[in-house]
């Protein structure tokens, strides 16, 4: 059955993203490393397949069809994505080294202080996405081969594991 799935539904993903990170964040401000190494794995592991589904499926059809802007090349996309990445694998690095600190409340000030600077990065990122490849992708996609499209996230707006 034919749906009227839109990319932007992918919106409400990235605030359930959001939510998952900010969850960590406060699991961190309350000194539960388990808590917060935990809820950093799942945000890990959902952030990543998300970023799969928009390399693997999205942006190649972006590439080969859309008018692609000034600001929306798909270099732009995937180094994000890579910064996106290494900021996880700087955080995880962290999250081992709080465990062994003298000091954790200034460990955890330090990591806070660069989860700011990857939260900067996403908001550049989702911007990016909500204004030029969601709605792109919509132009240039027809509500079957978005419904299929749909159908093969790992990560979708409606299913979330």
């Amino acid at each position: 059955m034919e749906t009227n799935q839109s990319f932007n539904d992918l919106l409400q993903l990235h605030r359930d993203l959001d939510a998952l990170f900010l969850e960590h964040q406060r699991a961190l401000l309350r000194l539960d490393l388990i808590s917060a190494a935990t809820l950093l794995d799942e945000y890990e592991r959902q952030l990543l397949a998300h970023i799969g589904d928009e390399e693997s499926l999205m942006l190649p059809i972006y590439r080969e069809r859309a008018a692609i802007p000034v600001g929306g090349a798909v270099d732009i996309f995937i180094g994000e994505h890579e910064k996106l990445r290494q900021y996880l694998a700087l955080f995880k690095e962290e999250m081992q080294k709080l465990a062994t600190t003298d000091d954790l409340e200034k460990g955890v000030l330090l990591m806070l202080d660069s989860q700011h600077l990857f939260k900067r990065l996403l908001v550049h990122h989702d911007n990016r996405e909500k204004s030029m490849l969601y709605p792109l992708l919509d132009n240039v996609t027809s509500r079957k081969e978005r419904d299929e499209l749909f159908d093969r996230l790992l990560l979708s707006p409606v299913e979330r594991v």
